[in-house]
C-alpha cells in the first residue's frame, strides 16, 4: 500500500515576500478563462476513484463522514489523486482544516504523474492565512509563486472554497471567489487531479477535509474572470 503514496520532507513553506510582490498580487489575473464540459463531480459518498491509505495513527487518506480526509503527523507532504489524465481544467472544491496547529499547508493539485511519483502542480493555502503555487518534482516543493498572506483566506479550523486553473502553461489560484495569484510554467502538460496536505514541523499533526469537488474542461479567454 505504501507504493500508492510517497511521504516527502519539505522546505519551509512560508517565504518572506516584499511589499512590491504583495501589491503585485492584488492585480487582476493575467488571463481570463471559459468553463467547458464537466469532467467529473464528487461529493465523496464513497471516494472509490481516489487513492486511499490507512496506517492507523501514521497516515489516513480516505472518505470519512462524507468528505475526503487527509490526516498525518510530521515533516512531510502527502496527496491522493484520482485516476484519469486531464490537460486544461478548472478545479473547484471546498476545504476545511480540522486540526488545531495552523502552520501547515493544504489544497489542490493538477497534472500529477499517473505513476504517483508526486510530480505536478500544487496550489496551497495554510491555516495561518498564506497561499502559494508550487511545483513538486517528486522530492521537494519548489515555489512558483512564493507564499504570501491574502487577507480573504479564512484561518484556523474553518472552511475555504478553492478554485484552480491549469490551462496550457497558465496556472492560477482563487480562494473564496477572489483571485490570489497566477504564473506561467510548462513543466507538465497533463496529468491527474489531486488533494494535498503539507506539514513542515516534526511532531505536529494536520487533518484537513475536502468536499464537493468539480472539474471542468477549460480554455483561455481574453476577458478577465
Amino acid at each position: 500500500m505504501r507504493g500508492l503514496l510517497m511521504l516527502l520532507v519539505v522546505a519551509l513553506l512560508a517565504a518572506c515576500t516584499s511589499m512590491q510582490e504583495l501589491l503585485a498580487r492584488r492585480q487582476p489575473p493575467e488571463l481570463g478563462f471559459r468553463y467547458g464540459d464537466v469532467l467529473f463531480e464528487d461529493g465523496f459518498e464513497t471516494g472509490a476513484e481516489w487513492r486511499a491509505y490507512n496506517s492507523s495513527a501514521d497516515l489516513y487518506l480516505g472518505v470519512r463522514a462524507g468528505a475526503f480526509r487527509i490526516e498525518f503527523s510530521g515533516r512531510q507532504y502527502v496527496w491522493s489523486q484520482r485516476a484519469g489524465q486531464h490537460r486544461n481544467v478548472v478545479i473547484e472544491a471546498d476545504s476545511r482544516q480540522v486540526s488545531e496547529f495552523d502552520h501547515n499547508a493544504y489544497g489542490l493539485a493538477c497534472r500529477l504523474d499517473p505513476a504517483n511519483s508526486g510530480r505536478g502542480y500544487f496550489f496551497l493555502i495554510s491555516g495561518d492565512g498564506h497561499a502559494s503555487i508550487r511545483w513538486s518534482n517528486g522530492r521537494s516543493l519548489e515555489p512558483i509563486v512564493a507564499a504570501a498572506p491574502p487577507a480573504h483566506i479564512r484561518q484556523g479550523q474553518t472552511g475555504n472554497r478553492l478554485r484552480v486553473l491549469c490551462i496550457d502553461d497558465y496556472l492560477a489560484l482563487w480562494v473564496n471567489g477572489r483571485f490570489v495569484a497566477d504564473a506561467r510554467d510548462g513543466r507538465s502538460g497533463q496529468g491527474e487531479v489531486g488533494l494535498v496536505g503539507v506539514m513542515n514541523y516534526a511532531g505536529a499533526r494536520l487533518a484537513v477535509e475536502f468536499d464537493d469537488i468539480s472539474v471542468w474542461r477549460a480554455a483561455l479567454d481574453l476577458r478577465e474572470s
